[in-house]
């Protein structure tokens, strides 16, 4: 039952933690002949967009979409940093006028994990990668995973059965690599420029 209490406390801090992004978002301008901010604008978008539709499913106990999502949403933070951090201005001046990115972005995710990881001096995506991704892909692409939590406990009845461990903690990691993500785009852009103030800043970061 505190399991289901906590999930229930982190849904509603997240919507109230988007509202609090969607109040600094709109305060922002960026330039159309600024390519990189354009992008670092169009990334974040999508990943409030997933953040908000993982926990929209979740509240509605629709737990193997939600979990689908997730992979997706992992990997928009990583596009998001490796863009930003990573590619140098002639790069970004291609991928913003090609038609497909197939081959501008490395081949697998391990290695913009790894070059992230570099950048910043961590190790916390590349731990998330070797720890969960093959899971995440399980869940994407309807695997044996995904496929079998449609099973009762008892294997009786067909109902989901996501523990309110995995959902606890994934709401959790969710919530550190949304604010992650966020906070470039909040700082090289919104701070760096004075659209929002370091009490917004710091208010977002606190939260």
């Amino acid at each position: 039952m505190r399991n289901e209490e906590e999930i229930a406390e982190h849904l509603t801090a997240d919507i109230k933690l988007l509202e609090k992004v969607q109040h600094l978002m709109v305060k922002v301008n960026i330039r159309s002949d600024n390519k990189r901010d354009m992008l670092l604008g169009a990334f974040s978008r999508n990943i409030i967009s997933h953040f908000a539709s993982i926990n929209i499913l979740i509240d509605k106990r629709l737990f193997n979409s939600a979990f689908a999502l997730i992979r997706i949403f992992f990997e928009n933070v990583i596009k998001l940093k490796y863009m930003y951090y990573k590619m140098d201005n002639q790069k970004i001046e291609t991928i913003y006028n090609a038609n497909t990115w197939n081959n501008h972005f490395p081949k697998t995710i391990d290695e913009m994990v790894k070059e992230i990881d570099n950048f910043l001096d961590t190790e916390y995506y590349s731990n998330i990668k070797n720890n969960a991704y093959k899971m995440m892909n399980d869940y994407t692409h309807t695997g044996r995973n995904q496929i079998m939590r449609n099973f009762s406990e008892t294997g009786f009845t067909f109902d989901t059965n996501f523990d309110n461990e995995l959902i606890l903690e994934t709401l959790k990691t969710n919530k550190v690599l949304f604010k992650s993500a966020i906070v470039v785009f909040l700082e090289s852009i919104g701070l760096k420029n004075g659209f929002i103030s370091k009490d917004e800043m710091d208010n977002f970061l606190e939260y």
